[in-house]
């Protein structure tokens, strides 16, 4: 069977002794009484979840996800996806068959190359706004490239917060992953941390 956020925190919280055995275990994210050891371990549940990733250098199981931007007349910045981490570059017009790539060098290399900021037509590159995060680009569509819909896949960002949302491995990454949350809860509850331990599990787990 799958395991939950729910599970993990329950895992944590036995191994550290604030629930008692299997009698204690809850059954929701909400408790008063143990409300911050709560929070503190889904907290480390998902620090760890990242950490198990960015070791084995793989993306997060349905991490890449998909969205569109429409060309408007004259406007050169375009909100993306909330969830965006990291757009997977270029963007594609599916029915005209043309790209959008990201400018060499980034925002502030595309504004250097374009002093005055008024060119117009069909786009061809982009960046990232860092001011607002918006997607800036090298021309201001004209009235022929209206309604052009470039399509683009993304990284999202992924955190369990629901006591239902399953963890992305199998039982046996689960069991792996136990002492290295546990290490993670200790530090932050009791600053004690064994970090052989932690690597030791986050090793296994990411070897699994």
């Amino acid at each position: 069977m799958a395991k939950t956020l729910l599970n993990s925190v329950n895992e944590i919280l036995k191994r550290t002794g604030i629930v008692a055995g299997d009698a204690g275990l809850l059954t929701t994210l909400t408790d008063s009484a143990r409300q911050v050891s709560i929070d503190q371990a889904v907290q480390v549940v998902n620090e760890g979840i990242d950490e198990l990733y960015s070791t084995a250098e793989v993306a997060h199981p349905n991490q890449q996800a998909e969205s569109t931007i429409t060309l408007v007349l004259a406007t050169r910045a375009y909100t993306l996806a909330s969830d965006l981490i990291r757009i997977r570059w270029p963007m594609i017009d599916k029915t005209n068959t043309q790209w959008l790539r990201e400018y060499p060098g980034g925002y502030n290399a595309e504004l250097v190359g374009d002093p005055e900021q008024d060119d117009t037509g069909q786009p061809h590159y982009g960046a990232i706004r860092p001011t607002d995060g918006k997607l800036y680009l090298d021309r201001a569509p004209a009235a022929e490239d209206v309604g052009k819909v470039y399509t683009y896949q993304y990284d999202k960002s992924l955190e369990l917060t629901v006591a239902a949302s399953t963890v992305p491995f199998n039982d046996t990454v689960f069991r792996a992953m136990v002492p290295g949350w546990v290490q993670l809860f200790k530090r932050e509850r009791r600053n004690e941390f064994d970090d052989k331990l932690f690597r030791m599990s986050i090793g296994r787990a990411s070897r699994l």
